[in-house]
Parts: C-alpha cells; sequence; structure tokens
C-alpha cells in the first residue's frame, strides 16, 4: 500500500519504532545480500493509443455519497476539483509504455482505441481510542482502468491503495474528516492524484494479457477471529480491506496488474464503473487465470515487565488451476512499551494491522527483490525460498 504519515501528529510511532530497534539483537557481520527476481515490464513492440475518459466512481453510482462521501463533494458539477486537477495535470503526461490522448473530461467515441479511467473502489475511515486519543486511519483505494471502450470489457487494472494515519485529542468530527480527504486529493504535501499520476506514466499497457492473477479469498481462522473488531467483521470488510491492500502491492511492488477482487468465484463477474461527469459502463472483469489466498491464522500478544509483544501470522497461497503454486506461512512480530500498548480489542487491532500491513509490505516486496534471510526470520515453512519462487513465476506470467 502507498502511505503518508504525519510524523508530528503521531509521533508515538516513532517511539515504538526506535524502541523495538533497540530491543533488537546485533545485526549480522555478514553482508546482507540481495537477488532481483522481478523487474518493470519491458516496453511492448507496438505502442498502445490510450484515451482518457476521466476519474470514475466504481460500484453502484446512485450510492456514491454513502461509499465515498467526502471524494464524491470533490466532483460534484460545480466544484469538480478533482477533474480539474487530473485534466491540468494530464496534458503534461509523458508516458513511455503508451500513447494517452486527453479531451473533454467524458469524451469517449468507439473505434478510438484503449481507454483509462481513474475510479475510486473505497473511501474509508476507522477510528480507534489509542493511549487517551483517537486514532483515525484514512484509506482510498484508486485503480487505473484500461479498457476495451467498444467490447466494454476490462484488459487490465493497475490498484493504487492510499493510507494517511492521523492522531486527533477528539473524536475526529466530519469537518476533521473532510479537511484530511480534501488534503490528500489536493493538498501539496502529500497529494493523491500526483502519485496516482506519477504511477499511471510508469505502467506498461499491453493491447491483450495472456494470464490474469488476483485475489480469490481471504480466510480468518477462529482464533484470529477473536483478536478484531466487530465493526470490521460485519459485512466481511476486514476480508475486502486485506484483498485490496495486497492488490495494491503486488501492483507497485512485484510490477504487476490485478484482477480487483470480488466475493465468491471470479467468473463473469462485472465491474460498474460511472465516469463523474459522464457515462456509465458495466464492465466485465477477465477471469483468474492464477488466484491468491490468503489467510488471517493469528494474532498474539505477550506480556513482559516494562512492554508487550504483538505478532500477527498469516498463511499466503497462489494456484494455477488446480495446481498449488507457493504456500508460505509468515509472520512478524514488535514490542512496545507498556504506556503504547493497547488496553482494549480495538487499541490491540491498531497495532496488529500495523505489523499485517507492513508484512504484506514485505512479502511483495521481497518476491521482487529479496534479501539473503528474510524468509529465515518471517517464515516457519520448511522450503520458503523454493515457495516465493512459486508465486513469481505465475507474477512473471501475468506481467
Amino acid at each position: 500500500m502507498l502511505s503518508f504519515v504525519n510524523i508530528k501528529r503521531i509521533l508515538y510511532l516513532v517511539l515504538i519504532v526506535f524502541f523495538v530497534q533497540g530491543c533488537s539483537t546485533a545485526p549480522s557481520k555478514k553482508a546482507e545480500t540481495k537477488t532481483v527476481h522481478l523487474t518493470k515490464p519491458s516496453i511492448p513492440v507496438e505502442i498502445s493509443d490510450v484515451y482518457w475518459s476521466g476519474f470514475a466512481f466504481l460500484g453502484n453510482y446512485n450510492q456514491r455519497a454513502t461509499r465515498y462521501p467526502y471524494t464524491s463533494e470533490l466532483t460534484n458539477n460545480k466544484k469538480d476539483a478533482i477533474g480539474k486537477y487530473l485534466r491540468n495535470k494530464l496534458s503534461d503526461l509523458s508516458a513511455d509504455g503508451f500513447n494517452l490522448h486527453t479531451g473533454k473530461l467524458g469524451d469517449l467515441k468507439p473505434g478510438k482505441g484503449l481507454t483509462m479511467a481513474l475510479g475510486i473502489s473505497y473511501e474509508d475511515i476507522y477510528v480507534v481510542p489509542f493511549n487517551g486519543k483517537y486514532k483515525a486511519s484514512y484509506k482510498i483505494g484508486l485503480n487505473l482502468v484500461v479498457f476495451d471502450f467498444e467490447d466494454k470489457k476490462v484488459i487490465t487494472t493497475y490498484p493504487l491503495r492510499f493510507l494517511r494515519n492521523e492522531l486527533f485529542d477528539h473524536r475526529p468530527t466530519e469537518m476533521d474528516n473532510r479537511k484530511v480527504i480534501e488534503s490528500l486529493y489536493l493538498g501539496d504535501e502529500f497529494n493523491i492524484l500526483q502519485e496516482s499520476i506519477n504511477r499511471m506514466s510508469n505502467v506498461i499497457i499491453r493491447s491483450s494479457y495472456g494470464n490474469y492473477i488476483g485475489i480469490r479469498d481471504v480466510d480468518i481462522s477462529s482464533k484470529a477471529f477473536e483478536k478484531i473488531p466487530s465493526n470490521l467483521l460485519s459485512n466481511e470488510i476486514i476480508k475486502t480491506q486485506i484483498a485490496q491492500e495486497l492488490e495494491g502491492l503486488l501492483s507497485k511492488n512485484a510490477f504487476t496488474p490485478v484482477v480487483p477482487y470480488t466475493k465468491g468465484e471470479a467468473i463473469a463477474k462485472t465491474m460498474a464503473l460511472k465516469i463523474a461527469d459522464a457515462k456509465a459502463f458495466n464492465l466485465t472483469l477477465p477471469e483468474l487465470d492464477y488466484s491468491i489466498d490468503i489467510k488471517l491464522r493469528d494474532f498474539e500478544k505477550k506480556s513482559r515487565k516494562d512492554y508487550q509483544g504483538y505478532t500477527s501470522s498469516i498463511t499466503i497461497k497462489a494456484s494455477a488451476g488446480l495446481g498449488e503454486k507457493g504456500n508460505i506461512s509468515l509472520s512478524k512480530s514488535s514490542w512496545v512499551l507498556n504506556e503504547m500498548s493497547g488496553n482494549s480489542k480495538s487499541e490491540d487491532w491498531a497495532l496488529y494491522e500495523e505489523l499485517l500491513s507492513g508484512l504484506l509490505s514485505d512479502f511483495t516486496k521481497q518476491l521482487a527483490v529479496s534479501t539473503s534471510d528474510w524468509t529465515v526470520k518471517r517464515s516457519i515453512t520448511k522450503d520458503a525460498d523454493k515457495q516465493m519462487e512459486g508465486f513469481r513465476v505465475l507474477i512473471r506470467k501475468s506481467q
């Protein structure tokens, strides 16, 4: 996941990191080696023409005020701040992997090649009490969607996932939330639209792809289930959240497009897309050739005299048809001072979630560039390096 942390407002995270580093064992004198496994795909011989369609809402457009209320406000006909920002910036876009043609927002014409939209898939705000304050996590999921206008078929998607954590002295109000979301889209310090454009300029777009990879299922063990706050368990929010986070990390760190996660079997699934100021489409998603399953095994907390230990454990599997290609169990732990630890399920979850996000990020980075002892530290799987290579084989075929 692409992330931004306001250091001044969440100093406690810095203290946690400092303390963990202070308690760690001394590094080995042996130099750590790195091996490059995955790189950005080569530019196709025939460059694709891609026509910009605009900022879009994925899913039922009539539910935009409920699913993404603050983003929706920024795209209304009077203000359309997001559309204006994108139009101004994209006029100067330079991309090696495709030719982008821009025009009026929503100017879609048949027979003109591939079409691209930047679509929002979710806008989530999670607030948990933490150490006498309130930690608010602002999560926004965007997707670069390339589709065939005539066939109404998705060609490829590049998920983009953004997280901003804020610490408040009070429970954040609607005005607080509005200010944070608007700053994410239009601010100077960190701007997710500019980050999306930066990513857009580096993607490789082909007229067709031989293989498609995506998240098929997220399973939760009974042990892990007990540690997750009830608001995240309702409507399987936690499953969607984790699947979408891994999608974004695979796209960013492993240089591969990913079919968006849908509940159930990914057969004849569709993606509803509505351009902010123009047309609506019902796009067919490609079937998965390769699938990834995630299992949340457990979240553990251990107590010592002056500090608390937190651990997040998962298993990730990759399959091609009926054959399993990768199966690896991973975990990540951290020690924090007693005063920094959680005193409730929601506060504990804030730390479990940080570790889980870090573990998924580390996993996808290791798929691309591995360090010599990462699997030894993170996995109990005996042939962990072999299992990691099984994942890489499928990713190479999906790039």
